[in-house]
């Protein structure tokens, strides 16, 4: 697994993502999603998605109210996997942004959140991107 964390400064919003998570890790990344107030159905739902050892998901949750999101990449199964589910995640993340501020989904707004995120997430993320042998190695030695 990779943890990284990270904030957007334009909209005081911090974030603790997870890749390339699998089972062992479930408890530690509840601990932390309980911490920002995900309980009862949703907390059992990221359970259940995390502790199933499905590849090529994830689970975003945000708190509105301290501007915080757990954001949780599963292991994947090539680089094009982790492109849609890092993609599909990011998209959650920027939506709950949107919502917490009351910023409009249909605009330009949302689309400079999400450019937002993936350059925060970037230096973690792009080794996950690519097959070749040089980046595989790079991601053994972040795990």
């Amino acid at each position: 697994m990779i943890k990284q964390q990270f904030t957007l400064p334009k909209y005081e919003w911090h974030c603790s993502v997870y890749y390339a998570v699998d089972c062992y890790y479930v408890t530690e990344i509840l601990a932390e999603m309980h911490g920002i107030g995900c309980d009862g159905a949703m907390l059992r739902t990221a359970y259940e998605n995390m502790n199933s050892g499905k590849i090529n998901t994830g689970v975003t949750y945000s708190n509105f109210g301290n501007r915080k999101t757990v954001m949780v990449i599963a292991l994947t199964s090539s680089a094009k996997e982790f492109a849609k589910s890092w993609r599909h995640e990011c998209g959650h993340m920027a939506t709950h942004i949107c919502q917490a501020l009351d910023i409009t989904p249909y605009g330009e707004e949302i689309q400079y959140i999400g450019d937002d995120i993936i350059e925060a997430m970037w230096e973690y993320a792009h080794p996950l991107l690519c097959e070749c042998d040089c980046c595989k190695h790079k991601v053994k030695e972040m795990i």
